[in-house]
């Protein structure tokens, strides 16, 4: 079995960032299946504060063609906020976004089985 590489790194570095001051600012890791309906997506997203419930974040919409979860015609697909999570890998008050696809026409991509 092969070490990996990061067990040699310095903890107290990460340990350095993680201890810098965020402010009143929040990072959102953004996460959403892609159109292989096994890989992840995601994306951070700094907010203003600290959301309370999903309801407090917004859809938002990005091309499906990247992600092979549409064509090159009528590729806005939309994510939508589905449940939010304490971040276990950064302290709080960050947090974990999970994102239902939906399609341009707002019914649920093919590979997103959140609805069934």
């Amino acid at each position: 079995m092969s070490i990996s590489s990061s067990s040699h790194l310095n903890k107290g570095t990460k340990q350095m960032y993680m201890s810098l001051p965020q402010g009143d600012k929040v990072q959102a890791l953004h996460i959403w299946i892609d159109g292989s309906g096994e890989g992840l997506r995601c994306k951070t997203w700094p907010l203003g504060s600290e959301p309370k419930s999903i309801e407090e974040l917004s859809e938002w919409n990005f091309d499906g063609s990247s992600t092979m979860q549409s064509e090159g015609s009528n590729s806005d697909m939309y994510l939508v906020p589905a449940a939010m999570f304490w971040d276990p890998f950064h302290k709080e008050p960050n947090k974990l976004v999970f994102y239902e696809v939906l399609k341009c026409n707002h019914n649920p991509e093919e590979a997103n089985l959140r609805s069934t």
